[in-house]
């Protein structure tokens, strides 16, 4: 085996390690299985948990509005508010991790917020 190929080899299986993920699948009003949910977040392993737990709970509640039936029922029950940005900003992945870094958020609040982004559910903080 080349070096090049050994290099490849754990290359990949580093980044495999940095990946969590999570699915969620629930049934439709006509009693059909469907996947709801696909999420998958790279980078630190013990934040991204959190942020597949917000974007399947957010997905989970979704879907039971629509008239979807989970079998997660944990999911409805999980609290999804995240800290309020700065005044006059958005979150951004930059700005929660210099939060993050500096122990203003914990590792929860900094998953959900990073799910938030993702999500393209980062709102400006107008502070009325």
């Amino acid at each position: 085996m080349s070096v090049k190929c050994i290099f490849l080899f754990c290359l990949i299986f580093i980044c495999s390690a940095c990946t969590t993920s999570g699915q969620l699948y629930y049934v439709d009003i006509e009693g059909n299985k469907k996947l709801g949910c696909d999420v998958e977040f790279v980078g630190l392993p013990s934040v991204d948990k959190f942020a597949v737990e917000y974007a399947l709970s957010l997905c989970a509640k979704s879907i039971v509005k629509k008239g979807g039936v989970i079998q997660e029922s944990h999911l409805l029950k999980i609290d999804t508010t995240i800290p309020v940005a700065p005044c006059g900003t958005a979150w951004t992945h930059e700005l929660a991790k210099q939060h993050f870094q500096s122990k203003d958020l914990s590792k929860k609040e900094y998953g959900y917020i990073v799910a938030n982004i993702d999500l393209n559910l980062a709102e400006i903080n107008t502070c009325r």
